[in-house]
């Protein structure tokens, strides 16, 4: 199936994003921001025709509008096999950092964490590792980056760009995950993502990079 990516869209929700990927005839949305912003993903949803809701992981800053933009873009939602008790059962996972400024961020997220709340719902697809895109518009394909937390994964596209959810970030500079449910995991994670050579990193948190062959020690 020849598909062509016309566009990544950037959806800027406060400290978060989410991101459109216009194919030919359809979209795939990754993460939906949270609450105060879901008529602002709505309205950036409402003519391309989206056909999967892709949550790189469960934490509410991504996932807290799901159940409502799914209903009203008809579409399913899709989130890896281990975040799906955080989404369907709103179970709450402690995180942790590493020295004093990640174990405060941990402090930080985790309070947020256990006091916001998304609409529960079970998911209508599980985001397994090499799942294909093409069916729902996208020529891309799941990845696993385990660590923030258990399910977290990504999205590999054809053309080289690579969106990381929270298993990096660019806010001073790109760099793993400041707080995470397995510290071994994310560094894995983070090597795999620098090892694949993208043409673009898309980050949860924090602009876009060019790629390319990266190092690890740059993070």
């Amino acid at each position: 199936m020849n598909i062509q990516q016309r566009r990544i869209e950037t959806i800027v929700c406060g400290q978060s994003n989410a991101y459109l990927l216009h194919g030919d005839n359809a979209s795939i949305l990754i993460d939906t921001g949270t609450a105060q912003y879901k008529e602002k993903v709505l309205q950036c949803c409402q003519n391309a025709n989206v056909r999967l809701i892709v949550l790189t992981h469960g934490h509410f800053d991504h996932c807290q509008n799901a159940a409502y933009l799914a209903k009203r873009l008809h579409c399913p939602v899709g989130i890896g096999k281990e975040d799906v008790p955080l989404l369907e059962k709103r179970l709450k996972r402690q995180v942790f950092g590493k020295g004093i400024w990640g174990r405060f961020y941990a402090w930080a997220s985790n309070r947020n964490i256990h006091t916001k709340e998304i609409e529960a719902m079970t998911p209508d697809i599980i985001l397994e590792e090499g799942l294909p895109l093409a069916e729902y518009g996208i020529d891309g394909k799941i990845i696993r980056l385990p660590g923030h937390t258990e399910g977290s994964i990504g999205v590999r596209l054809s053309t080289g760009e690579l969106f990381v959810g929270d298993a990096m970030q660019n806010l001073l500079f790109p760099a793993a995950a400041w707080c995470y449910e397995d510290a071994k995991q994310t560094e894995e994670s983070v090597v795999r993502i620098c090892s694949t050579g993208a043409s673009g990193l898309y980050f949860g948190h924090g602009k876009a990079r060019a790629g390319g062959e990266m190092k690890c020690t740059e993070f």
